[in-house]
């Protein structure tokens, strides 16, 4: 039959399909473990069953025939509840779909059907049934008729279904683009294109990005199809333990490309192998601590801010802290007083590094410290950064932040003497630009490492130049300095390059040989003027920067630990706003919704003097906080002139929640945020005044938000907003 027109496309489209059916055994056995008696569920295993045989009796595949038969046989006594599916049963019928799945490979690869006897799997399949004599099934070991397939390993697995729909979508976009791409050349060939080549060149700009868009989407694939392998895991994992473990799914039918979901299989296999060995406890010791015998895993995803979210969590004992210190002390990672300094967040993190495990021994899940390290390496390998969370006795949460695909991506340009590189989008938290004198107050070196004073926090500098070595450790500060703050990981540093310049969505395509060993590259691409740049790697370049934490460890610590403030103390971080001229008012950051720069014509005097700004297309009220802390007639008529004067322009509002209200606090200007002692230094009976403090040096007015509102408008603390 391998002569046949189109055999070779039958065989295909019969694997293709067999293993999503074995796919969908194995999960379906897998939820009757959990309800035995599901009619739905023997339902859809008995459909899937009976494809698969149907489809091998017509291709001569007996064996795989038999097998399925059997399974059916079996599962008939549990439909008609003369058998329940225990463990024991529940393990025969995954065992006969790794069967089948073997028999499915070595058809792919050879066009035969493997020379395997079945007949003790067959057996203990046909003696499920309690007093039932186990029946021996012979076969043949070549099938009669069997011809191996001319099209073995081909590769099943390299391709996608994609809805017609799609299909129908680019279809149309490609004669868009066959349209767009005529009128081109007809406006190239004339003497005098003129505006009409602007216009067709817009139009095929318009066409591309839309063609871009759906032929991701064809790339694109559900994350559940990793997922469905790990049901399977955990339950053998967890049976090799002595633990009751089960798994949730939450998203599954969260997309991401295709290479990526394929990439991700590693990371995930290690996570729940160390979440069901390390995380969750055995029944007796869940018992003991109030917890449910049976541990729980989950696995969700979902689409954040451009990125897949992709976490693991358990709820088992957590992760002991103090102990990760402990080993990281004795394997000579840390100094017994740099693991005393380090905050939790960044000892968590040390489970992470190769070699690291805090298991006492050795067995065949852990104990040598090499599957965190796996899933470090490998998701940062793909653009991803890891997070970890952890509560003692509650469980912990691995949290994988991983882009939508690696093919195009948003990037921001910036030059280093001369050359441009890309920086991806995802990466980036700010730009900050300072003049000569702000830079020469703000940026210092200590201990050799490069520092920026930002919002009053060091932040770790890395001179690109210096790292290109096309430039000095530190640049001339005369001239001013352009930082891009990144965010790799757990890590937050600074980029100081030449200039930045435009966004630009990029193609990535891979290094050369002889760069791949580069770590502060990711890639390279072709911008639009036909020049090669370089991606640089964030996560690369965070690397770099442990010289810089180390000096902020051993210099700045030990200065803030003489004035660190006493227990009863608390900090809190604020707003700090500009009132008149030289006043300054701190709001606590709390009490702060959003940020607004609204234009003063948009704003309204209703009757009864409230004034309203148009918001969102809602009214937001406003309060003048220079209205309640300044003498109020001269405080109302430099208003009414501040509002005449900058007709046209814009106020700065700070938007508060008041329960289900919103009021605007109009401010003279917004400066900065920081971080303050609640220690107010001197207290005042002044309305909207809790007291007065010093704040980088100045003094500063904390401001009493409920009193302020209610100074002006007291309504609107017991009634929702006109």
């Amino acid at each position: 039959m391998s002569d046949t027109p189109g055999w070779d496309d039958v065989m295909r489209e019969f694997l293709l399909e067999s293993r999503e059916h074995v796919q969908i055994i194995e999960a379906t056995v897998l939820e009757l473990e959990a309800q035995p008696g599901s009619q739905p569920l023997l339902a859809q295993l008995f459909r899937s069953l009976h494809t698969v045989k149907g489809t091998c009796g017509f291709l001569g595949f007996s064996r795989l025939e038999a097998l399925m038969h059997a399974a059916e046989e079996m599962l008939g006594l549990a439909r008609d509840r003369r058998l329940v599916l225990d463990r024991e049963r529940v393990s025969t019928l995954l065992a006969a779909a790794d069967a089948a799945r073997g028999t499915l490979e070595h058809i792919e690869a050879t066009g035969l059907e493997p020379a395997v006897d079945h007949s003790a799997l067959l057996a203990r399949m046909a003696g499920a049934a309690v007093g039932s004599a186990p029946q021996e099934v012979s076969e043949p070991l070549t099938p009669p008729g069997a011809v191996p397939w001319r099209g073995a390993a081909t590769g099943v697995d390299s391709k996608l279904r994609v809805d017609v729909a799609l299909l129908d979508r680019l279809m149309n976009l490609m004669g868009e683009l066959v349209l767009a791409r005529n009128r081109i050349l007809q406006c190239a060939a004339s003497p005098t294109p003129g505006a009409d080549l602007l216009t067709a060149s817009q139009r095929l700009d318009v066409v591309t990005t839309q063609v871009q868009q759906v032929v991701m989407k064809t790339r694109l694939q559900p994350v559940g199809q990793v997922w469905n392998r790990f049901p399977r895991l955990v339950r053998e994992l967890a049976h090799g333990c002595g633990k009751q473990v089960r798994l949730q799914l939450q998203g599954a039918d969260t997309e991401l490309d295709k290479t990526l979901v394929e990439a991700l299989h590693d990371p995930l296999t290690h996570l729940l192998r160390n979440a069901v060995d390390h995380g969750v406890e055995t029944p007796e010791q869940r018992v003991a601590a109030g917890k449910p015998p049976v541990g729980c895993l989950t696995l969700s995803a979902s689409h954040e801010g451009g990125l897949v979210h992709l976490g693991m969590s358990d709820d088992g004992a957590g992760i002991d802290v103090q102990r990760v210190r402990q080993v990281a002390v004795q394997r000579g990672l840390l100094t017994a007083d740099q693991a005393a300094r380090m905050p939790d967040a960044d000892a968590l993190m040390l489970i992470f590094m190769p070699g690291f495990s805090t298991a006492e021994r050795v067995t065949s899940l852990s104990g040598r410290g090499v599957g965190m390290d796996v899933v470090r390496s490998q998701v940062e390998r793909i653009g991803g950064t890891v997070e970890v969370h952890s509560r003692p006795g509650q469980g912990t949460t691995f949290t994988l932040k991983i882009p939508l695909t690696l093919a195009i991506i948003p990037a921001l340009l910036v030059t280093c003497r001369g050359d441009r590189y890309a920086l991806p989008q995802a990466s980036l938290r700010e730009v900050v630009f300072l003049e000569p004198a702000q830079a020469r107050k703000d940026i210092t070196r200590i201990q050799g490492a490069c520092v920026l004073r930002l919002r009053g926090e060091l932040l770790p500098l890395v001179v690109l130049a210096a790292e290109l070595g096309v430039g000095p450790g530190m640049p001339d500060l005369d001239e001013g300095a352009t930082v891009v703050v990144l965010q790799a990981g757990e890590r937050t540093f600074g980029l100081w390059v030449d200039a930045i310049h435009d966004t630009e969505e990029i193609v990535v395509k891979p290094l050369w040989k002889h760069l791949k060993g580069l770590a502060c590259y990711a890639g390279a691409t072709v911008l639009g003027d036909g020049r090669v740049a370089l991606i640089l790697d964030a996560m690369g370049l965070g690397r770099r920067v442990g010289t810089a934490t180390e000096a902020q460890a051993q210099v700045v610590i030990p200065e803030a630990a003489a004035e660190a403030p006493t227990p009863e103390e608390p900090r809190e971080r604020v707003l700090l706003c500009r009132n008149g001229a030289e006043g300054r008012i701190a709001i606590p950051l709390s009490r702060v919704a959003r940020l607004e720069e609204l234009p003063a014509s948009d704003v309204e005097r209703m009757s009864g003097g409230m004034e309203m700004a148009r918001y969102h297309g809602q009214l937001l009220p406003l309060v003048h906080v220079a209205s309640v802390l300044e003498a109020r007639p001269r405080a109302t008529e430099r208003i009414t002139q501040h509002l005449q004067v900058t007709l046209g322009e814009s106020l700065s509002v700070v938007v508060t929640q008041h329960a289900d209200t919103r009021v605007g606090l109009v401010v003279d200007a917004i400066l900065d945020v920081a971080e303050v002692e609640l220690a107010l230094q001197r207290e005042t009976r002044r309305p909207g005044v809790l007291g007065s403090m010093v704040v980088q040096a100045r003094a500063t007015e904390f401001l009493d938000v409920e009193g302020t509102v209610r100074a002006v408008h007291p309504e609107l603390l017991t009634r929702g907003a006109p």
